[in-house]
């Protein structure tokens, strides 16, 4: 394991231009559900990076601003030689989760993308799954939504806590809502208009993920990381007898792997 290399697990990316208009930016996320983009200049070096919560900020009055005006400077990046493991722990602390694959830090040219669901499904088919329960590696602060949320409510929560997505309840976990099912479902502005120029107020219920995918204290770290690989889910809410008892992700899992 020690000898995994990203250059044997990264793909290449779909990346835009530094000119590319935001609004081609958001179809490119509406369709694909990819979390993230890199942003290129002519000599396909990477300048930056645009992400789902960049996306969510583009309004109406920002419509014809390019990528290179809403992206962000990657918080870390890659090179094909670097270690599974070392870039694992790089992704947990930088809490991000995909990493963009650059040849070398002096081209800056970009050859891949690794996410920690690659890393996750290396470590998972090396079986370094720890002997330990989801309850205990579950957070147990989660922050909830209720299915009449207005989604402008819903986001900037997550602006504020810095998560990705909400279990849904009404009395039980009804099902997840999160910043891709937003984009999705094609409500990627936050403060939109109609064409008559009113607001409209849409409802988490009209996004949301349901039936809700979940998993049970008692269960191992291994069966969740069963699911989140076969579902492609970043997250998974804990559940007992129809209470929500907490939340377990991809980086709680790799971090215990690793």
């Amino acid at each position: 394991m020690g000898n995994e290399l990203i250059d044997n697990i990264m793909s290449r990316p779909l990346s835009v231009r530094e000119s590319d208009l935001a609004t081609k930016v958001r179809s490119i996320f509406r369709r694909s559900g990819y979390r993230s983009l890199p942003v290129v200049d002519g000599k396909e070096r990477l300048i930056g990076i645009i992400t789902r919560r960049d996306v969510l900020k583009i309004t109406s009055t920002k419509s014809n601003v390019t990528a290179k005006g809403i992206m962000s400077s990657p918080v870390i990046y890659l090179t094909p030689d670097e270690d599974l493991l070392g870039a694992a722990r790089k992704m947990l602390r930088a809490k991000v989760g995909r990493a963009m694959v650059v040849e070398s830090r002096q081209s800056m040219k970009l050859a891949g993308v690794v996410s920690t669901h690659d890393i996750l499904k290396v470590l998972f088919e090396k079986h370094r799954s720890p002997k330990k329960l989801v309850k205990e590696i579950m957070n147990r602060n989660v922050f909830t939504c209720s299915p009449s949320d207005p989604i402008t409510k819903v986001w900037r929560k997550m602006e504020e806590v810095s998560c990705t997505g909400m279990p849904v309840v009404k009395k039980k976990v009804l099902g997840m809502v999160t910043r891709g099912d937003i984009i999705a479902a094609g409500f990627a502005r936050i403060h939109r208009e109609n064409e008559s120029g009113k607001s409209r107020t849409l409802t988490v219920e009209r996004v949301m993920q349901t039936p809700v995918i979940s998993i049970a204290p008692d269960a191992k770290i291994e069966d969740a990381a069963a699911i989140m690989l076969k579902k492609n889910i970043r997250s998974l809410p804990v559940i007992e007898k129809g209470k929500l008892l907490g939340l377990v992700d991809r980086n709680d899992i790799i971090g215990e792997m690793i």
